[in-house]
């Protein structure tokens, strides 16, 4: 029998600030759902509309649990830099991209990578001047 936690949704949702790789203080805000067999935990970046940095996390028997592991996840997510913004143009910093995919609200598919939305267009850029590399994809459930 699942153990019962009583008034945890007085704590949720929070409003927490992250600071970023690059010293930018971000804001989430995080919210928690019970479902029939556990909690689950989302921390959205807040004024993003769902195209900014999204991470969750998901526990058995504690949203407290879940939150811990989505706050860990923030600053792991948080810590590492993957794209370069300069102006004009978004390039990789090395050779990994990590983030998230995600609808433009128009139909179309976007990476939010950053905390910033990159187009089809801007991911066959990355891959042109790849020509000859190999590639690595890996699509991983955003609760594991």
């Amino acid at each position: 029998m699942k153990p019962t936690i009583t008034n945890w949704e007085a704590d949720f949702p929070i409003r927490e600030k992250v600071e970023d790789c690059c010293g930018k203080q971000r804001w989430f805000v995080i919210d928690c759902h019970e479902g029939g067999l556990g909690y689950t935990v989302r921390a959205l970046e807040e004024d993003k509309h769902g195209l900014g940095y999204e991470f969750a996390a998901y526990s058995e028997t504690s949203p407290y649990s879940a939150l811990g592991r989505v706050r860990q996840k923030m600053s792991r997510g948080l810590a590492t830099r993957h794209i370069t913004t300069s102006p004009g143009t978004k390039e990789m910093l090395h050779d990994k991209l990590k983030g998230r995919i995600t609808s433009d609200r128009k139909g179309g598919v976007v990476l939010v990578v950053d905390g910033i939305v990159l187009s089809i267009e801007d991911i066959e850029s990355f891959l042109k001047s790849r020509e000859g590399w190999e590639l690595e994809m890996r699509i991983v459930d955003a609760l594991e």
